[in-house]
């Protein structure tokens, strides 16, 4: 068993190298753990720039900037989110310890500006700039949601959209 102090912050050994393993496997750096929970079947790990989970048997890598929407459920025991590129992913915490405020902190933390356009009132789209928190040089990679009761399909939507990207991307000098 690894102690709390160690690199693994007390996950058993063999899940923490199981782990740091897969994560060279998939190009991304064996960085600290800021916080880890136990699920029925593995572990779940946030770390600065992804948030992983899975068991020995084989982990999934998600990094907090492609993640579009999500939160934790209190009442489910439950992280669940959506990512840019419409894959959902949950994860059923035994004991979620910090794991649901490291996840809000870190969505958050790669979010470099974020504008909500009106369409029709309440309804539009949100521009949103987000980086990749594993490479500080990295571009900023720019997404355009829909709130609901509006689809890419209305008339206007899509010019509005890119308008408004175009608007932003300009007001804040970033491309």
């Amino acid at each position: 068993m690894s102690r709390w102090w160690s690199k693994g912050r007390g996950m058993p050994d063999e899940a923490y190298g199981s782990l740091s393993e897969s994560l060279r496997a998939s190009g991304r750096a064996a960085e600290r753990i800021l916080a880890w929970a136990s699920t029925a079947d593995g572990f779940c790990v946030g770390f600065p720039a992804v948030l992983s989970y899975g068991s020995v048997d084989g982990w999934t890598h998600v990094g907090w900037h492609e993640i579009e929407s999500g939160g934790w459920n209190a009442e489910t025991r439950r992280i669940s989110w959506r990512t840019y590129e419409g894959k959902r992913g949950l994860v059923d915490l035994a004991e979620p310890a910090r794991l649901p405020e490291l996840f809000r902190e870190r969505v958050a933390a790669s979010l470099v500006v974020e504008k909500f356009i009106s369409v029709e009132g309440k309804r539009g789209v949100t521009i949103s700039g987000r980086r990749d928190l594993a490479d500080r040089d990295a571009p900023i990679t720019w997404h355009s949601t829909l709130t609901r009761g509006i689809t890419w399909q209305t008339e206007g939507v899509q010019a509005v959209a890119e308008r408004a990207l175009d608007q932003v991307r300009t007001e804040y000098d970033i491309r």
